[in-house]
C-alpha cells in the first residue's frame, strides 16, 4: 500500500534551515517541521501554525510567530491568497518529484496517544544539534529488511577480539556462537555536523555519543539485534535475534518465535553435547548450513517510530519472509535430527 501519516522534508531545504540565520536556531527547525507536519500529499500546503507549535512542542505563540516570521523572510514558507490571520495557511518549497527527501512520520511531531511527541522531547533538551542528529538519521534509513540506519553509519558490533565461532559440525550443519559488543560505531558525512570548530576531536566524538545516549534515552532510537550473512560491511542481513531471553518481546513481529525455533534446531543438533556450550555461556548460537561463510552479527540502530511510507512497507514484507524461511527451516532440522536425519540442508530461499 502508499503507507500514510508521514511527511517529506527536502534535503536541500533541510540543509538551508541549518545555513541561514535566525534568533533561535531550535525554535527555527521546529516551527518549520511542525508546518511541514500539516501539509497534505503534496507537502506543500499546510493550516498548522503557531497553535499547532504550542500543542504539539510546548513552544508558545510568541515565539513560534518569531519562527514562522523568519521562515517567510527567508523564502522557506509564504502565506498562500487563501491564507488570514486568524486561520493562516501557508505554502512550503516543493518537494522535487525526482528527489531523495527525508521521510518522517508525523506522529514525531504529534506524538501517540497520550505519549509526548518526540519533537517536544528534543526541543526540551535545548540542543538543536540532537534534532538535527534526529532527523539526519531518518534521512539514512535504508530501504532493505532492517529498514535501519547503514551499519557502516551507525552501528553497534561484535566484540574486536571475538569473531564468530564455529563450535560444531554434524552433518550439513554448523553452529555459530556469536557474541554482541556493548560498543558503538559510527562514521560518514554526517556525523561531522557534531564536531564544532576548534574543539578537540575526542570532546567532539564524546557530544556525539551522548547524543546517540539521549535519542536512546527518550525513546526515539534502539539498536536491534541481526544475524548477517558475513562480517563485512555490505553483507546481507538475515534476520533479527534476540540475545537473551528475558529480551524477547512479546510483540507480534515474530521474532520472539523464530528465536524459540532456532534455540530448538540448535537443542536437536548439540543433544548430548551440552559441555560444548559450556565456555559460551553469554552468546548466541545459530545454526547455518555447513557451506555458509562464518555470519556476522550487529546491532542495527532503528528508529522506534518509523514514517509509514511505501518503502517501509517493502522493508516489512521482506523482514517477514525472510524470518518465516528460517523459522521453518529450524523446525525442520528439529524434526529432521528426531528422525536420525542430518544430512537435510535447510532452505533459506524466501519465496
Amino acid at each position: 500500500g502508499r503507507g500514510g501519516n508521514f511527511f517529506a522534508v527536502d534535503r536541500t531545504t533541510w540543509e538551508q534551515l541549518w545555513a541561514l540565520s535566525t534568533a533561535n536556531r531550535l525554535n527555527f527547525v521546529v516551527t518549520y517541521l511542525v508546518l511541514a507536519a500539516g501539509t497534505g500529499s503534496d507537502h506543500q500546503f499546510s493550516k498548522w501554525s503557531t497553535k499547532a507549535c504550542e500543542n504539539y512542542t510546548g513552544m508558545g505563540k510568541p515565539r513560534g510567530k518569531a519562527a514562522v516570521d523568519e521562515l517567510i523572510q527567508h523564502g522557506l514558507v509564504e502565506h498562500t491568497e487563501r491564507s488570514t490571520k486568524p486561520y493562516p495557511h501557508y505554502r512550503l518549497q516543493g518537494v522535487p518529484l525526482d528527489s531523495d527527501p527525508i521521510f518522517l512520520p508525523k506522529a514525531m511531531v504529534t506524538g501517540i496517544k497520550t505519549e509526548a511527541s518526540i519533537l517536544r522531547r528534543v526541543r526540551e533538551t535545548g540542543d538543536a544539534l540532537l534534532l538535527r542528529m534526529l532527523v539526519d538519521l531518518y534521512g539514512l534509513i535504508q530501504i532493505d529488511a532492517t529498514f535501519g540506519i547503514p551499519t557502516s553509519e551507525l552501528s553497534q558490533r561484535a566484540p574486536e577480539d571475538y569473531p564468530s565461532r564455529n563450535i560444531l559440525d554434524l552433518g550439513v550443519h554448523a553452529i555459530w556462537a556469536l557474541n554482541l559488543d556493548e560498543k558503538r560505531l559510527a562514521s560518514g558525512e554526517w556525523t561531522a555536523h557534531h564536531c564544532m570548530k576548534g574543539q578537540a576531536k575526542e570532546a567532539a566524538w564524546a557530544n556525539f555519543w551522548l547524543r546517540v545516549e539521549t535519542l536512546e534515552r527518550i525513546g526515539v532510537l534502539w539498536f536491534e539485534p541481526w544475524i548477517f550473512e558475513g562480517d563485512a560491511s555490505d553483507a546481507e542481513p538475515l534476520f533479527p535475534v534476540v540475545l537473551h531471553a528475558d529480551d524477547r518481546r512479546s510483540s507480534n513481529d515474530g521474532v520472539h518465535q523464530l528465536a524459540q525455533a532456532m534455540d530448538d534446531a540448535v537443542g536437536a543438533l548439540s543433544e548430548g553435547r551440552s559441555n560444548l556450550f559450556q565456555r559460551y555461556a553469554s552468546d548466541i548460537f545459530v545454526p547455518l548450513t555447513l557451506h555458509r561463510q562464518a555470519p556476522g552479527i550487529r546491532g542495527v540502530a532503528r528508529m522506534r517510530v518509523e514514517a509509514d511510507t511505501p518503502g517501509r512497507r517493502l522493508s516489512y514484507l521482506k523482514r517477514r519472509g525472510q524470518m518465516q524461511t528460517y523459522e521453518d527451516g529450524y523446525l525442520k532440522i528439529a524434526k529432521d535430527v528426531l528422525k536420525g536425519n542430518y544430512g537435510s540442508p535447510m532452505n533459506t530461499v524466501t519465496s
